[in-house]
Order: C-alpha cells, then structure tokens, then sequence
C-alpha cells in the first residue's frame, strides 16, 4: 500500500500498513515509523502531530492534514518528541 492509502485507511478508522512498512495506520493511531502523526480521541477529536521530524515525514503530515480539511474536532499540535505515542497530552 502506498502512504496515502494508508492515511485514507486512518481517516476511515481501518488498519493498515505501507508497502515499506514505515507508516501504519491500527486503531486509533497514524504511526510513521515510531512516532504518532495523528490520533483519534475518545471524544472524537482528530489530533495531528504538526512537530517538524524529516522531509518525507512532513509530507505525510501535509497529507494527513490535508484529509482531514475542512472536519470539524481537529486539533494541531507541536514540540511533540520523536517516539511518541500518545498526542493527547500535547493537546492545550
């Protein structure tokens, strides 16, 4: 599967995997290699990490961000560390 496939698999709420195997899209998180790009709250909220990392990984960020214009409950956020899993404690 190519990245933005396995982005409209996380927008849909499916799991997925890219054909390289460094994004990943399983319950209620966007994965790009072991850093959270983005994640889905309980309360519905869409959380994309917004923290610059890497030219390739700010595409897929771009991308994410682009699925998901427009939606209402998404929230941008920065300063996040490589390797984190969970945005929710980022979010202000």
């Amino acid at each position: 599967m190519d990245n933005r496939s396995v982005i409209n698999a996380f927008v849909c709420g499916k799991s997925a995997k890219s054909s390289n195997g460094n994004l990943k899209s399983f319950g209620n998180r966007l994965v790009s290699y072991y850093t959270t790009i983005a994640q889905r709250l309980d309360n519905g909220t869409i959380v994309l990490n917004r923290t610059k990392y890497s030219v390739s990984t700010s595409k897929i960020q771009t991308w994410t961000k682009g699925a998901f214009f427009g939606k209402r409950n998404v929230v941008e956020v920065t300063n996040v560390p490589l390797g984190a899993t969970d945005l929710q404690k980022y979010v202000e």
